[in-house]
């Protein structure tokens, strides 16, 4: 159910606080009164932290960046095969964000939480001196799922995607070039994790699409201790015409990368994109990802595998 905060919202961060109440656990959150909250049953935890101009541009408005900071934490909790239950929120907010910027910022939450299933704990808020930073921590239970990890691949293995790679990566060109209004950008900043592929059997080792599809299959495969091939050619790319080295390194797709068993049916509405083909490689080995495909996309892959921070 939609509400107008706007009009109720004041500077008070208390006030503020007290407009979240209706996305808590009252079984959990204790109304937000007290210093800390209970801890509900949880088989997995997660945290990440967007930083203005770091994981976001500033010029998206609130409700989209309150999905955001929301959905790639689900997304990380999806990899595992768990479902999202619980969030903490830390924000430090700029005098920019003002009255209207909170409530379009509730107004986000409120759709993100309803829509992903989850309720509040708590959190923190305070003023910051620089850039907007938004911190979330979820929270996730298994119900009877078995968990997979990284480290779940195998040799023979199929490697599967879960759908389609680049959006992330053109959504961010997209916006650069003023274009907020695309169907890419709108994945940039409102990105959808891939609540359905929960349960799915077969799964051997999985990771979200976050730092870019050659740099997340390498995690897989560096702790699973293989090598996989991925096929360019194979790759259901968000724009089979542009640059597909943008796309496969970009990241922000947080659609799911994964290895499955040769003998298990793929997923509606995935593709098979490689085969993991060595196994007993060292977990530190350079690049364990064979690319395979037209030699130009190959060799302009190669010289960027995926977002690093350091």
């Amino acid at each position: 159910m939609e509400r107008k905060l706007a009009t109720r919202l004041t500077v008070s961060e208390f006030n503020f606080i007290h407009d979240l109440r209706s996305l808590s656990d009252p079984n959990h959150a204790l109304n937000f009164e007290d210093d800390a909250a209970t801890l509900p049953a949880a088989d997995v935890i997660c945290t990440d932290t967007l930083v203005e101009t770091v994981h976001f541009l500033g010029t998206e408005p609130p409700q989209a960046l309150a999905h955001k900071v929301l959905a790639v934490n689900v997304s990380d909790v999806v990899s595992m095969n768990a479902r999202a239950t619980h969030a903490l929120l830390n924000l430090s907010l700029p005098k920019a964000c003002d009255s209207a910027w909170r409530a379009g910022f509730i107004e986000g939450l409120e759709r993100a939480c309803a829509g992903f299933g989850l309720r509040l704990l708590g959190g923190d808020t305070t003023r910051s001196p620089g850039p907007l930073v938004l911190t979330a921590t979820v929270t996730g239970v298994l119900e009877g799922r078995t968990l997979w990890q990284r480290s779940g691949a195998r040799l023979g293995d199929k490697v599967c995607v879960g759908g389609r790679i680049g959006r992330g990566a053109l959504g961010l060109r997209d916006m650069l070039n003023g274009r907020a209004d695309t169907a890419m950008a709108e994945h940039f900043q409102c990105p959808r994790p891939r609540l359905d592929l929960l349960g799915s059997e077969g799964v051997g080792g999985c990771a979200d699409v976050s730092d870019g599809l050659i740099a997340d299959l390498a995690h897989i495969c560096r702790a699973s201790g293989v090598c996989a091939v991925l096929d360019l050619d194979a790759v259901p790319f968000a724009e089979p015409s542009e640059d597909w080295a943008q796309q496969v390194t970009g990241g922000d797709d947080y659609q799911l990368v994964f290895t499955l068993r040769p003998d298990m049916p793929v997923p509606p509405g995935c593709a098979v994109v490689g085969e993991v083909v060595e196994e007993g490689v060292e977990p530190h080995a350079n690049q364990p990802v064979i690319l395979k495909g037209p030699r130009a996309a190959v060799e302009a892959a190669q010289t960027k595998t995926g977002f690093v921070h350091f």
